[in-house]
């Protein structure tokens, strides 16, 4: 009877270990509710030489003094606030143009946006410096230029010409692709 009774205990202490290592355990046997799924990265969209874009606090430091000279800028005034996607913005206005330089490291980069290319008037997909990009909403003097540094992180520029400006900024994509080439030279690699 004792026999009986010890081999009882010890398949109940053995059941009890089983249960407090398979309940509330730590580990984990799939993603928890409150994770956000994670989209498959487009292979078309993949980005090859990443760049890191959440150590940047201030979208207005990726143009330097002598980047805002080239770009047009050297005189406008240049403003961090922060974006719809809860990163930095910096609004530059200037005679020229008015222009915003927004970073993306929340919303899951190229892929994510191409998800969504219907709900833009145009959508043109396009390259910038070797990086998957999307020419939005362009029109004669505005457009928006959207480049992937990262699988999951993105870079864009609203650019909007006023009068006056260099003749290379009648186009307008092409110009908020130059705004981007500059600030990429100041995104540090992944």
């Amino acid at each position: 009877m004792l026999r009986q009774a010890s081999v009882t205990a010890a398949i109940a202490l053995a059941l009890a270990a089983l249960t407090s290592c398979s309940v509330g355990s730590g580990i984990s046997t799939g993603p928890s509710p409150d994770s956000a799924p994670q989209q498959s990265v487009d292979p078309a969209l993949r980005v090859t030489d990443p760049r890191d874009l959440t150590g940047v606090q201030d979208a207005c430091t990726l143009l330097n003094p002598e980047q805002r000279t080239r770009v047009g800028a050297g005189d406008a005034e240049f403003t961090t606030t922060t974006n719809e996607y809860g990163n930095s913005t910096c609004e530059i206005f200037g005679d020229a143009f008015n222009a915003a330089v927004d970073i993306d490291t929340n919303h899951g980069g190229m892929t994510n946006l191409n998800s969504k290319k219907d709900n833009f008037d145009n959508f043109t997909p396009t390259e910038v410096s070797g990086y998957p990009a999307a020419e939005l909403n362009a029109e004669s003097t505005a457009c928006k230029v959207s480049v992937g540094v990262a699988d999951d992180q993105s870079i864009e520029v609203d650019f909007s010409k006023n009068s006056g400006g260099s003749p290379e900024m009648n186009d307008p994509c092409g110009y908020a692709s130059k705004i981007v080439v500059e600030a990429l030279r100041n995104v540090p690699p992944a």
